[in-house]
């Protein structure tokens, strides 16, 4: 019996996708694989974030590895002998700050995160000003996290030409669309006396990419 064939979509996310090379090379390796390059997106606006490491976000830099090393002795404590109002899984001897360090890698250096979920659209919406820290409390409104849309998460970020975003992630789009965040952003930034454009996908749809994949597929099998 035939087993059902699945479709899997991978979205690279690149810091620094003005480095033509790079491109080449990672569209040259999706070949030798067989896989099918359907969509590119650059935004000159979004480049040369800086890379954060463990150690660099931590008050007293430890590795991941003695991190954990602290919290399973801790654990091992508590199990042996309680005690009121601490419990392992609340309770690790060292925490993170919420501020990392400014230390980053080397220019020659990178960092690969590799993960796997369900369907996300990128969705992000212009605010028509260059205050960050407007799109930053717009965004902690619209995200879940913050008591906002389910299934959205958001941050606000500068993308110069006196234009901030509200950039979004929807993992749920069947749930939660573009159409509710657009509406929440344009609520939240009027409240702050704000306006916004229209929001833009920085992919295509689901379906998009399928039908793109098949038409590849059967042009390169032609």
């Amino acid at each position: 019996m035939a087993r059902p064939t699945m479709l899997a979509c991978c979205k690279l996310y690149i810091s620094e996708s003005r480095n033509a090379a790079a491109l080449r090379a990672i569209e040259h390796a999706a070949c030798i694989f067989g896989a099918v390059v359907v969509n590119r997106f650059t935004d000159d606006a979004y480049n040369r974030w800086p890379t954060f490491l463990f150690g660099a976000v931590h008050r007293e830099g430890r590795t991941p590895g003695l991190h954990q090393e602290a919290a399973r002795l801790l654990q091992a404590q508590l199990l042996r002998r309680p005690m009121a109002g601490v419990t392992p899984e609340t309770d690790a001897p060292a925490r993170c700050t919420g501020r990392p360090a400014r230390k980053r890698l080397p220019r020659s250096k990178g960092v690969v995160v590799v993960g796997a979920t369900g369907w996300v659209d990128n969705y992000n919406v212009p605010v028509r000003t260059g205050d960050v820290e407007a799109a930053r409390r717009i965004a902690r409104a619209v995200s879940e996290r913050g008591g906002g849309l389910p299934s959205v998460q958001a941050m606000g970020l500068a993308h110069g030409g006196g234009v901030v975003e509200v950039a979004c992630n929807l993992l749920d789009p069947a749930r939660v669309g573009a159409e509710q965040v657009q509406g929440m952003v344009e609520r939240l930034a009027a409240g702050e006396g704000l306006s916004v454009g229209k929001g833009y996908f920085t992919d295509y749809s689901q379906d998009k990419i399928v039908e793109l994949y098949f038409k590849s597929a059967a042009n390169t099998e032609g």
